[in-house]
């Protein structure tokens, strides 16, 4: 193990996992690439972090992922949806099962050019961090696949308005994998929670960029309302009405996660990772943990 907490890869090192043959680009900020068991799997045998925000369509066979250091059987008809604050590991596929991708994957920086904010597709009960995996029917499949062929053209095409075409196109391609979701979430009545209004979604998506960029430093709740402009009561409404979760149970999530990524992954002692994750010693690190996951940090990094 390493003392590193995880690599982190940007779409550039991403496309050297593709045969030339397989993939279209805008630079190194849109790539459409279809890939089957000739990828190299060597970049992503470690969890890491990818710059950038990938769907992934398994069209052919299955294989495994871990996201967020939780395991998935990936079979075809799947999509995965990652977005760059997610830990993912993929398992090396046998060579004698045949599998094939359809990878859509768009940079950070060519995503801040853009008026649509691809986050808010994904708000309702932190769908990004609990299931990331969307199963399409044969409709939703066929559906997909005309937007991904008219994309396909446009970037081979010579227009001199491809990128900007392309542009709408993949906003157009995640808005459609947005609907599949939720009409997902209405089916299995996950959605409990009223219809929030457009500046309460608003706060609730600052408070998980405010989270993701502050977690492994900042746990109380006052903080992020202070960033907020808002009282710690007001926001946790927001958080608890639109989520279902409380605000506190979110943050713990990223807490929690960044911990066991740490044990698992690092050789750094469980007094370090109480350091670095801004706790006052060890053993309030180790009650939080053991309160959290049923087990302490020595036990989950023995398993």
């Amino acid at each position: 193990m390493s003392n590193k907490t995880y690599n982190s890869f940007t779409l550039s090192k991403v496309k050297e996992l593709f045969l030339k043959d397989n993939i279209i680009a805008i630079g190194d900020d849109l790539i459409l690439a279809q890939q089957n068991n000739d990828i190299d799997l060597e970049l992503l045998k470690y969890p890491c972090r990818i710059e950038g925000f990938i769907s992934a369509y398994c069209r052919r066979g299955h294989f495994k992922c871990s996201i967020n250091l939780k395991d998935y059987d990936i079979h075809d008809g799947m999509i995965i949806f990652n977005r760059p604050d997610n830990i993912i590991q993929l398992t090396p596929i046998n060579d004698d099962e045949v599998v094939e991708v359809i990878i859509l994957a768009i940079s950070q920086k060519y995503m801040s050019t853009w008026q649509s904010d691809l986050n808010k597709i994904f708000i309702d009960a932190l769908k990004v961090l609990n299931s990331p995996i969307i199963e399409l029917n044969e409709e939703d499949i066929a559906l997909m696949f005309q937007y991904i062929r008219l994309l396909n053209n446009v970037i081979n095409s010579d227009s001199a308005y491809k990128e900007d075409s392309a542009c709408h196109l993949i906003t157009s391609i995640f808005y459609l994998i947005g609907g599949f979701l939720k009409k997902r979430l209405a089916d299995e009545k996950m959605r409990a929670a009223p219809i929030a209004s457009s500046r309460h979604k608003r706060v609730f998506e600052m408070f998980i960029e405010l989270v993701e960029k502050n977690h492994h430093k900042e746990r109380a709740v006052g903080f992020y309302a202070d960033k907020l402009c808002i009282t710690p009561k007001y926001l946790s409404k927001i958080i608890k009405d639109i989520s279902g979760f409380s605000a506190p149970d979110i943050i713990s999530k990223y807490v929690i996660l960044e911990a066991q990524h740490l044990l698992r992954h690092s050789d750094l002692s469980i007094k370090e990772i109480a350091d670095q994750l801004n706790f006052a010693n060890q053993s309030f690190f180790y009650k939080y943990f053991k309160s959290r996951t049923g087990i302490t940090p020595n036990s989950y990094r023995q398993r």
